[in-house]
């Protein structure tokens, strides 16, 4: 812990940081800016928080600034009009794009389109910290032969993160939460100070736990059922995982009570389901609050939200079936094409994430940005249309996200009979499905960036080549390195189809008998694509012997087309066998692989 390199050291704000384990930290107080950067350059050692000194903030603002490990380097914004006290308009100011700062202005600087105001913290990551000791060293001499020291209005700390993004350091933004207030006279400050005095900052923590991207229907309903849940849970002392995992109970218990097939047992089964959803709200929510995240813990969620809806599926299925109508085909057709738009959701948004946050390298002197460049007629009207909430909020909902789906598994459960549920969810998610890809194609039809920045290197574990396959992809497709492309976050999502189409065909045309072990062997598969997918969102990828052991998709699918050609009994032969192989390979096998992986990584478990 040590004072900026004006030499100042404002206790309060070092004594405040240290609460929340800071080691090393700048705080700027006074100076002109040439000496400031030339400072801060001098003075980056690891990973270091930078806050100006007129920075009057609460410790939560500072907290998810720091503490958590998914952000790296990244800046402390709000919104655009929040207090900026006595200083000029428009410094400061920063554009956000895909949680990613893609421009950013100081008195010197202009910023074309912005959407909020950087506050004046920021935090720099240990990968970053030779990058960015290069670039404020650049940046003081650029600031020095600009004459920036007499600039009314220039601030370091604004001139440093407009210098960081120029120079392509990927910095994050993240909100800031409770009063704020920047510079501002003598009385705005007191009345700011006495505000963060009499902050509940664990409720402003527990009230800004929700995920950014949350649906109507799990923003308007199942949050505000979830806070004091929450809050229990935190009394109580439980981790993330440990919900996660009575969300799990929860769930394959309403999937128990979908199987007995009765009314009554169905409107149990719809309580359960929507019990688990909202349990499922609060680990999330406890590992915001706590800032207790780990790839575990990430893992866990997402696959037992996977297996939690695809046991209410197959839950639907044995209750059916029990009342004598066999729905095995359309509970795995469900499966299919749901395991699909989860794939092409988490791709696209990441890819566009990683696309669209980059920044061009430009020369600080400059004074503009380079403005926003044109998103096309199209993409212009989606955007002025998201203006309205109303709209924004029915788009949304169309898109058919987890909290909307499962409203329709209870309801449905309860008024339709599992028959016209499954029918129901078939259809509205495969409209979600051609709307989503529609806006997609015209978003990535724009796309041209640098190969190091087309996401490639996230979407090839996804490609689940066996012994057959990688060899053939290798001579051909992968020579012109089609998921650099535009299109190519659609690749994982179109071989799913492939293959789990296939099986679905030849299961209805040869064997349709076998529907219920074909919906285990999708479930089983579909899993392994979803352990790889959350690896690869991780930065990881399944071992080759973990893939090959299985086939890969090429593989599984000639051995799906092979065992159909020879008849039904070859068929239904290869799922009744396989399908529990395959679970223990893809299951157990992975599952016990990837949590070694992390713990051998000193990875901290929750």
């Amino acid at each position: 812990m040590r004072p900026g390199p004006s030499g100042s050291d404002d206790t309060a704000t070092v004594e405040r940081l240290r609460r929340l384990g800071i080691d090393d930290l700048i705080v700027l107080d006074a100076g002109g800016p040439v000496d400031q950067l030339a400072g801060m350059a001098a003075a980056l050692d690891g990973r270091t928080l930078l806050v100006a000194g007129d920075l009057l903030v609460a410790d939560a603002s500072l907290g998810q600034l720091v503490d958590d490990p998914a952000v790296r380097s990244a800046a402390l914004v709000g919104d655009r009009v929040a207090a900026r006290g006595g200083r000029p308009a428009g410094t400061g100011a920063v554009r956000v794009v895909q949680r990613r700062i893609a421009s950013a202005g100081s008195a010197a600087h202009e910023v074309s389109g912005p959407t909020g105001a950087f506050l004046g913290a920021l935090v720099l990551d240990v990968a970053d910290v030779p990058r960015a000791r290069e670039i404020l060293s650049v940046a003081a001499e650029t600031a020095r032969a600009a004459g920036w020291d007499r600039e009314p209005g220039a601030d370091a700390v604004d001139i440093a993160l407009v210098a960081l993004v120029r120079g392509q350091v990927a910095m994050a933004a993240v909100g800031a939460v409770g009063p704020v207030l920047r510079g501002g006279t003598v009385e705005q400050r007191t009345a700011v100070a006495a505000e963060l005095a009499g902050l509940d900052q664990e409720r402003v923590l527990l009230e800004r736990a929700n995920r950014p991207d949350d649906g109507f229907y799990s923003t308007f309903v199942l949050r505000r059922a979830s806070k004091p849940v929450t809050t229990l849970a935190l009394r109580l002392g439980m981790t993330p995982n440990q919900v996660s995992l009575l969300s799990l109970a929860v769930g394959l218990a309403s999937a128990a009570c979908f199987a007995q097939g009765g009314w009554w047992w169905l409107l149990a089964g719809a309580l359960l389901l929507q019990a688990s959803l909202v349990v499922d709200c609060v680990d999330g929510e406890v590992a915001r609050f706590t800032r207790a995240f780990s790839e575990l813990g990430a893992w866990l969620d997402a696959s037992t939200d996977r297996v939690k809806e695809y046991a209410a599926y197959a839950g639907l299925a044995v209750g059916s079936a029990r009342g004598g109508t066999d729905i095995w085909w359309l509970a795995a057709l469900v499966m299919i094409m749901q395991t699909v738009r989860h794939v092409g959701d988490y791709d696209f948004s990441r890819v566009q994430r990683i696309r669209e946050s980059w920044v061009p390298a430009r020369d600080l002197a400059d004074p503009s940005d380079g403005g926003q460049g044109d998103a096309g007629a199209t993409l212009a009207l989606s955007a002025q249309l998201n203006r309205d909430s109303r709209v924004r909020w029915a788009k949304k909902v169309l898109h058919m996200p987890i909290g909307e789906r499962w409203l329709v598994l209870s309801v449905g459960a309860v008024l339709l009979g599992p028959l016209w549920t499954l029918l129901a969810l078939l259809g509205l998610g495969l409209i979600a499905l051609a709307y989503t890809t529609t806006g997609r194609v015209l978003r990535a039809r724009r796309w041209t960036h640098p190969a190091d920045r087309s996401g490639e290197h996230l979407l090839a574990p996804q490609l689940d080549l066996g012994p057959l396959g990688e060899p053939v992809w290798r001579a051909t497709l992968g020579r012109r390195s089609p998921l650099a492309g535009a299109f190519g976050w659609a690749w994982p999502a179109g071989m799913r189809v492939v293959e789990l189409g296939v099986a679905w065909l030849a299961v209805l045309a040869v064997a349709p008998g076998s529907a219920a072990w074909l919906f285990g062997w999708v479930f089983v598969v579909a899993f392994h694509h979803y352990d790889t997918l959350y690896r690869a969102l991780g930065g990881a990828s399944p071992p080759r012997w973990l893939v090959w052991s299985g086939l890969g998709w090429d593989g599984r699918t000639i051995l799906v087309l092979g065992a159909a050609l020879l008849g039904a009994g070859s068929l239904a032969a290869l799922l009744r066998w396989g399908t529990p192989i395959l679970a223990a390979l893809f299951v157990v096998v992975a599952s016990v692989q990837w949590v070694a992986s992390l713990r051998r990584k000193d990875v901290t478990h929750v």
